[in-house]
């Protein structure tokens, strides 16, 4: 799968890389329930597109993950920052900013890592 989880100091860390499917964008949805749901807390998160082709996407795509985690109650409020540096990334992510309709998840879009991670109060991982 072209998408990379984990958790890394208590931070839901999703990095994208390659050519990222329908299929491959949709299995996140059951990755990230099954951490979430063995936490007392839901972690903040960051999703890192900067390495992946964001094309084979589209919006609906978008529209049914966001829908699946406004389905999925949180056990606390979220910050999740994207990372999308290129104008392709970063206007998907704009779309599923869009889309999302869960309360409990405050979304932000930044185009760089350092950026992101001071939002989420966090050091930026080296490479």
């Amino acid at each position: 799968m072209p998408i990379n989880i984990q958790m890394h100091k208590g931070l839901l860390e999703l990095v994208f890389h390659g050519d990222v499917g329908e299929a491959d964008f949709m299995a996140v949805v059951e990755s990230v329930h099954d951490i979430e749901a063995r936490l007392e807390v839901t972690p903040d998160r960051v999703a890192d597109l900067s390495a992946a082709n964001m094309m084979p996407l589209n919006a609906d795509v978008l529209r049914r993950y966001a829908i699946s985690r406004t389905a999925m109650p949180l056990k606390n409020k979220v910050k999740s920052a994207i990372i999308a540096p290129k104008p392709d990334q970063f206007g998907l992510a704009r779309m599923f900013q869009a889309f999302n309709e869960n309360p409990s998840i405050e979304i932000k879009l930044f185009r760089d890592a350092a950026s992101a991670y001071a939002w989420l109060g966090r050091t930026a991982k080296s490479a």
